[in-house]
């Protein structure tokens, strides 16, 4: 596959951001997150009835929407200045790219290429690259004729809801206008000063071990995922009362074939811990608004002990996600001020810190964007067919929603040699299928249309 980059420039807001918001102060959390992009691609399959110079036109309101909705979403458009832990709202302008892909979108989204070349539709390939540009934008036209979206949005200060309420505002300004466009609220930093806590264990950024990493998808299906939530459940214990949630039992059942995976490696169980972050928004007693951006969540720690005998069992590790999540909900409704917040974080950090230090304990990172309504994306020619992550850098699960049906995409990073093993684990050969599988259950022509 070749991308060749046709137009590279910088898009401004089209009206000036006011002097008194040009300096915007990062929050606790925003300042102990690290300086790297998240990067998602949003695919839109060629419309056979739009003419050449339509599709041209396309480009046009893409890029003349954009810097409309950075009037309202204008830290967007600004500069990082690490020294001050603030954004400088200046109107710099966000990166906007052109490109020429010579694939079609079908050949993504059925796995023919490899996960790594989605890293080139994107301004940033690396996401451990640091740039103070906070939004980058690559508009990728395929030899289809459809368009694949690529953004990359620094996660210094902006999480998965921050990414995807951009790109749904972007759309439904490109779609029916500015003017319908909700702004979010940039006010964290003074809801959760940093001034006054110090920004003590602050996530580390992670070795770049991309290129000795592979990236494969595994899809499970909605019938799927109850059958594995029935076998859970039938085993006994809490889980008669307390019904697990799906992204729960797959966080358990993934995790579980890591520790597998280890236990073949080292020759028997060890310690590991699953992280996963949980977005507090709307769980506390704090007035944040339950639209503000930035980066609000705190690492949720969940701790498997090889305990002797003890057997790796499905619902044991649903139990234990269980739990934590239910004490984290409880912690921060219980939160009334900010220190409250920041002391949690403070201890998951410090706890995640120490195992990393005593070196016997196995870390497991996922994150989960189910639920976050990122297919209604319309830019005014229909919903994504798809949306892709990128290669990671590091070993690291993400879950996403399917387009529809309920199923749970997961995107898995591993070493290959562990990829390989974990590609086999029972379960995930019993629960999960290929993408070329999943997706032929779509009609040829619909395919086709890709």
């Amino acid at each position: 596959m070749e991308v060749h980059i046709q137009t590279r420039k910088l898009i401004k807001p089209s009206t000036p951001t006011p002097n008194h918001l040009r300096d915007l102060k990062l929050s606790w959390f925003d300042q102990i997150t690290p300086a790297t992009y998240g990067s998602f691609v949003f695919f839109f399959p060629a419309d056979r009835c739009i003419s050449t110079s339509n599709k041209d036109e396309r480009l046009e309101k893409l890029e003349n929407s954009l810097s409309e909705v950075l009037t309202r979403f204008y830290p967007l458009a600004g500069r990082f200045d690490l020294d001050r832990n603030a954004i400088d709202c200046s109107d710099q302008g966000a990166e906007y790219l052109e490109a020429r892909v010579n694939a079609n979108l079908n050949q993504f989204i059925l796995d023919e290429l490899d996960p790594k070349l989605l890293n080139h539709l994107v301004p940033f390939p690396n996401e451990l690259f640091f740039s103070p540009t906070v939004l980058a934008v690559q508009i990728n036209k395929c030899d289809c004729g459809g368009l694949a979206i690529g953004v990359n949005l620094q996660h210094k200060f902006a999480d998965g809801y921050t990414l995807f309420t951009l790109i749904r505002r972007w759309a439904t300004c490109c779609r029916i206008g500015a003017d319908r466009v909700e702004c979010l609220s940039f006010e964290t930093g003074s809801l959760l000063p940093a001034a006054t806590y110090t920004a003590m264990h602050k996530i580390p950024v992670p070795e770049d071990n991309s290129e000795k990493l592979v990236t494969k998808r595994f899809i499970f299906t909605a019938t799927a995922i109850s059958a594995l939530k029935a076998q859970a459940i039938a085993m006994g214990g809490e889980l008669k009362s307390q019904q697990p949630s799906r992204v729960q039992v797959l966080i358990a059942l993934i995790w579980k074939a890591r520790i597998a995976v280890a236990q073949a490696k080292q020759g028997s169980l060890r310690n590991s811990l699953q992280i996963f972050p949980y977005n507090f928004r709307g769980k506390t007693a704090l007035p944040i608004p339950p639209n503000a951006a930035g980066n609000l969540f705190r690492n949720v720690i969940v701790r498997f002990t090889a305990d002797g005998d003890r057997k790796l069992e499905l619902k044991h590790l649903v139990n234990l996600v269980g739990k934590e999540i239910r004490h984290a909900a409880e912690s921060f409704a219980k939160a009334e001020q900010a220190e409250d917040l920041i002391l949690s974080a403070t201890d998951s950090s410090r706890e995640i810190h120490e195992e990393i230090i005593k070196g016997n304990t196995d870390i497991c990172v996922l994150t989960s964007m189910c639920r976050f309504p990122y297919y209604e994306a319309d830019f005014g020619w229909g919903k994504p067919a798809w949306i892709a992550s990128a290669h990671k850098p590091l070993e690291f699960v993400l879950l996403m929603d399917t387009r529809s049906n309920g199923g749970i995409e997961a995107w898995v990073t591993l070493d290959p040699s562990n990829m390989l093993q974990f590609e086999q684990d029972p379960d995930i050969l019993a629960y999960s299928c290929k993408p070329a599988q999943y997706f032929s259950q779509w009609s040829s022509a619909a395919v086709n249309k890709l």
